[in-house]
């Protein structure tokens, strides 16, 4: 519609009209200009007869409402993501703040057969200086395990002194049926280990022998945070 009412259009029209009558005089009105003339006819009895169409107006006051109101949910938007951000900061360093107050409390044991198992060395420089490893034990009644409240009991290795079948496997079972409020963590290098056992029932959590050394830490964290509140 807007080609129809373009004056360029009209003009070349009425060009067109004057054309096609001169060149159809000229020629004998060959089909060539009589097409010539019936175009630009159309396009002149167009642009009088159809309508033109007027282009909607806009409100500026109801634009400027639009704009503002977009510009109000947006400061929102970031007033409430700063907000979230700003509760996410400060509840981690609260977290922080807990962990670090159980360092100096806590103790931590290792039953490792394994004497230089390095996770016990990297707890230790990490603050939890109360991180102590045996190679077995002869009760499950003794100090070490009494006055500790996470301990970490590899599977293959020991509690050979108590002559148990499935080694560590029956000495985590034996020590979280009595200690129901310590944490016991099994960790193995063997992956074949019996599958049945039911030790992976009630123990807090396992371990590969090889998982990275924040995976231990990132536990006892989290462990951490059920003592000395």
């Amino acid at each position: 519609m807007k080609f129809i009412h373009h004056i360029l259009t009209l003009l070349a029209a009425i060009i067109g009209l004057l054309g096609g009558i001169f060149w159809g005089y000229s020629s004998n009105w060959e089909y060539e200009p009589l097409i010539l003339l019936l175009v630009s006819l159309a396009e002149i009895i167009a642009y009088i007869a159809i309508p033109k169409q007027t282009e909607p107006t806009t409100n500026p006051a109801l634009n400027y409402g639009m704009v503002n109101q977009n510009v109000e949910v947006n400061v929102g938007n970031i007033e409430s993501f700063t907000n979230r951000e700003k509760n996410t900061i400060e509840n981690e360093e609260t977290n922080n703040l807990l962990i670090e107050a159980k360092k100096n409390k806590l103790s931590i044991l290792f039953i490792d057969d394994d004497k230089n198992f390095s996770i016990v060395k990297i707890l230790k420089d990490s603050g939890w200086k109360k991180t102590k490893a045996i190679t077995d034990v002869k009760s499950i009644d003794i100090n070490y395990i009494q006055n500790s409240e996470i301990i970490f009991v590899d599977i293959n290795g020991v509690g050979k002194i108590l002559n148990l079948e499935h080694e560590g496997l029956d000495l985590a079972l034996m020590i979280k049926q009595k200690y129901k409020s310590k944490k016991v963590i099994i960790y193995s290098a063997n992956k074949t280990n019996n599958a049945f056992h039911s030790a992976w029932e009630v123990v807090d959590a396992r371990l590969e022998k090889n998982a990275l050394p924040y995976q231990f830490q990132n536990l006892v964290e989290n462990f951490s945070k059920d003592f000395y509140n």
